[in-house]
């Protein structure tokens, strides 16, 4: 992997409220597992009841966050750096309940591996609790959103 590359992996993973509390080697083995991935505006980074094989943390660009309801297409959320989204249905093992795509871009983002995001999970009670509370306040967001 470009040195550059790596630097960029390594700050973003740092600098996210997930990981910030790691050990060098748990943040090592996440850099690892992770690459970056640069999409252009209009671009879908996940579709709604496809697979997420990775957490995404967003690095540059904006992304949107869209589903279909009742009446339609129904926005949830814009993010910008700093922000990650995926985890819903990587944790879960399910279809992804919405589509993401680059609003404004191009967008560069850090993709982590499943088995490596999964393993920290069960074994760190902090990550854990985290994404199961962004997880929740998601899905009451969505609910609240598409049913209104």
């Amino acid at each position: 992997m470009e040195i550059a590359m790596t630097e960029k992996i390594v700050e973003t993973i740092q600098e996210s409220p997930l990981f910030k509390h790691l050990s060098a080697d748990e943040l090592g083995a996440l850099v690892n597992a992770s690459e970056l991935k640069i999409f252009q505006p209009g671009e879908r980074i996940i579709e709604e009841n496809g697979q997420v094989e990775h957490l995404f943390i967003v690095l540059s660009g904006r992304i949107r966050v869209w589903t279909r309801g009742p009446q339609g297409e129904v926005e949830l959320k814009a993010m910008g750096p700093g922000a990650y989204f995926g985890e819903v249905s990587l944790i879960s093992g399910n279809c992804a309940t919405a589509t993401v795509e680059v609003k404004t871009g191009p967008a560069q983002v850090v993709a982590i591996g499943r088995q490596a995001l999964l393993g920290l999970v069960d074994r760190d009670e902090k990550i854990r609790k985290m994404l199961q509370g962004v997880t929740l306040a998601r899905a009451k967001d969505t609910i609240g959103k598409v049913f209104k």
